[in-house]
């Protein structure tokens, strides 16, 4: 066969088809991932879109995949959030408490007919209500409704509470918990799985027996937790302190409601992708039960809207805080447009197929302490957060909770704080995605915990975080199981579980890390292939593309001041979280964050009569230390009589230095050690003492 340079008697230069062969080279990754033409990014192998447009997922050997995520939201995604009329308008009375008023207006308002679905919506008009206590939204087709962020506020007074709750009528003097708590009605059938492994994103499973099993029936998958398992994913020899740690416990059981879209012979097919694997090998007994329920009618289509949440800026530990903003106890319902200032433990989702789009958290003081709260907290299913915000220190953005599986989404959503990050929290949730999230101070991290907490153990499986921008990335995969970073930039972190010297755990798949990968957004491709284009704008996207993902207005945070020793090098302990036994006046002017944060002038000191104190820095993460600055507070010097400083390895404590006085300054030094938490413990004092300066150092 003639060439076409040959049949047109052509000579083409040697060096323009050598720019030729390396443009088309330039096209394609080492990997062989085609180059998008104009956006700089490559196709991800785990999903990208094929000739047809049609998005091809990669499969494990075993037949694991990356799950769609397109069902988390409002009505399962791609809905558009309804917009009920007005029924009632309430104004502020000017009184000290306009609880009441506002609860009057949702029961009125609860009482009238449905139209359409809804009872109607009530109305705040401008300006600023103070409340003492919870509005609560009982009732489903409800929506509470302000005048905008900035023209409705909810000044929090009186009693620790919650502002918004969305829940059923129960007795109010019932615990949050027993508040969001969902009824279901008596088992009316179950069965058991017969397929040796059911793959993570599976829709089908072959049962024992599926007869009384029909479309439209609501199941509920639930995986034991065996001892096999556990010792599997190396979660049976958790101890902290000498004392063993329990992860699971055998007795729970991971659950996954789901509606059964078909059944043929002993297969069911199922509405929305398994977030988890299922090995008979490791599970078998008891064997994974599938029941088929009745859920007595949980609350429903209720909305939270255009609402300012204001509290004081307080300088406490989140467990001392007041008052939180959102408690989402219902299935298919909404929280939009909400500004939530000062609130901690912000938002709380335990319904299912709930958005919160456009909520903001706004924190003017760091947390305090080494204990973190959660401004979005997930507990429950097909959750989507969508175009949030939330800045603070020392805190969880996002966490989820205990055996929560997915499909759950947080996307194009930004985070801004030292200290901070997006990081599930607790004992083995599943199926979470990060989408085009923004976390350039802190870490999105898919991790084993260890014994922190009281062994949460591993946090994630089958987690993604997809094209986000992070200051760190800890990554880490269970055994048997993944979790992914794909198109992500930052840095890549590996490190042991929490709290263990080693070894280093198996990173988890990170793929086109530094650069971004197509489709930009995962949750939106796959919501576009399932229900098309307009399921985007139902949603308020006009695309799938950066334009409309990116935040330019999030800038990151300046690098904080560290305290330099000519001799010892950077104080590792500035800025570090801690935790004391004993704070003079109970207030943040003598608490033991004073003495870690550079100022020669201010200091941590203990009530009177106290002559043993101690704190607790956590080193969030391994610190190499090989010495120990102690500094007392001018005119407080020789108070300390006796000391001694440890350091937390491998979940117990071992001594790292002992003294005696201290006096206006003192170093210890020793071996090289690597601690996750350092105690300093005075043991002997003369009056209450004061400390103004502990440093750490590796030099």
């Amino acid at each position: 066969m003639k060439t076409f340079a040959t049949h047109h008697k052509m000579k083409i230069p040697f060096r323009i088809v050598l720019l030729f062969l390396l443009f088309l080279s330039s096209m394609t990754t080492s990997s062989g991932r085609q180059m998008i033409g104009g956006s700089g990014s490559i196709a991800s192998d785990w999903v990208h879109a094929g000739k047809d447009g049609k998005l091809i997922y990669k499969s494990t050997a075993r037949g694991d995949k990356i799950i769609d995520f397109s069902h988390a939201g409002y009505m399962g995604g791609g809905v558009a959030l309804p917009d009920p009329p007005v029924v009632r308008t309430v104004k502020p009375s000017g009184s000290n408490d306009d609880t009441g008023l506002i609860q009057k207006a949702i029961d009125e308002a609860a009482a009238l007919p449905l139209k359409n679905g809804f009872h109607g919506t009530v109305l705040l008009s401008p300006g600023r209500f103070t409340c003492a206590g919870p509005i609560y939204l009982h009732t489903s087709g409800v929506v509470l409704r302000g005048s905008g962020a900035v023209g409705t506020t909810i000044a929090m007074a009186g009693e620790k509470h919650c502002a918004i709750i969305n829940s059923a009528r129960v007795d109010r003097r019932a615990s949050s918990r027993e508040e969001l708590t969902r009824r279901k009605e008596p088992l009316i059938l179950q069965t058991t799985i017969t397929d040796e492994y059911v793959p993570c994103g599976a829709t089908m499973l072959t049962v024992a027996d599926a007869r009384g099993f029909a479309a439209g029936d609501t199941i509920v998958i639930e995986r034991p937790t065996t001892p096999a398992w556990l010792k599997s994913i190396q979660m049976d020899d958790l101890k902290r302190d000498g004392r063993p740690q329990t992860f699971l416990q055998t007795a729970r059981t991971g659950k996954s409601e789901r509606r059964i879209k078909a059944v043929r012979g002993n297969v069911i097919t199922i509405d929305v992708p398994l977030a988890d694997s299922y090995d008979s090998e490791l599970l078998d007994p008891p064997g994974t039960l599938v029941r088929k329920i009745n859920i007595s009618a949980p609350l429903s289509q209720v909305g939270i809207e255009k609402i300012h949440i204001q509290c004081p800026p307080l300088e406490v530990k989140y467990t001392d805080a007041p008052y939180s903003a959102i408690r989402v106890g219902g299935d298919d319902c909404w929280v939009r447009d909400v500004y939530c200032e000062e609130t901690m433990n912000s938002t709380s989702i335990s319904g299912d197929r709930v958005t919160m789009q456009q909520v903001v958290v706004k924190h003017t003081f760091p947390n305090l302490g080494a204990s973190k709260p959660a401004d979005f907290s997930i507990q429950g299913c097909q959750i989507l957060i969508d175009r949030c915000k939330a800045s603070g220190g020392n805190t969880y953005f996002v966490w989820t909770g205990s055996l929560r599986p997915g499909p759950n989404v947080v996307l194009n959503s930004s985070f801004s704080g030292h200290g901070s990050r997006l990081q599930p929290h607790q004992r083995w949730s599943t199926g979470l995605l990060f989408d085009n999230c923004r976390v350039p101070d802190g870490g999105i991290d898919f991790m084993n915990r260890g014994v922190a907490g009281s062994g949460h153990g591993w946090t994630m499986g089958w987690g993604v975080a997809w094209n986000c921008l992070a200051k760190t990335y800890v990554i880490q995969n269970p055994p048997g199981v993944y979790n992914w970073a794909i198109g992500c930039m930052g840095a890549r972190q590996q490190t042991a579980r929490l709290f263990d010297t080693g070894p280093i755990l198996p990173e988890g798949e990170f793929e086109s890390f530094g650069q971004n990968v197509s489709p930009q957004s995962l949750y939106l491709a796959q919501l576009e292939e399932r229900l098309g284009h307009s399921a985007l704008e139902n949603i308020g996207y006009s695309s799938n593309s950066n334009d409309v993902l990116e935040d330019r207005a999030l800038a990151k945070l300046p690098d904080l001041p560290y305290n330099e020793d000519p001799e010892l090098g950077r104080d590792l302990a500035m800025y570090r979280p801690v935790d004391a036994n004993s704070i003079r006046e109970s207030t943040l002017r003598y608490g033991a964050e004073k003495a870690l944060d550079g100022n020669p002038q201010t200091y941590w000191a203990t009530e009177d009569g106290v002559s043993q104190a101690r704190f607790e820095v956590d080193t969030e993460g391994p610190l190499v230390v090989t010495a120990a600055e102690i500094c007392e507070a001018p005119g407080f010097e020789g108070r300390v009589l006796e000391y001694k400083i440890e350091g937390q390895i491998d979940g117990d404590w071992k001594l790292l230095s002992r003294g005696t006085t201290v006096g206006k300054r003192k170093v210890d030094r020793f071996s090289k050690e690597t601690v996750w938490k350092v105690r300093f413990t005075i043991l002997k004092s003369e009056k209450h003492p004061a400390i103004s300066k502990f440093g750490l150092y590796s030099r």
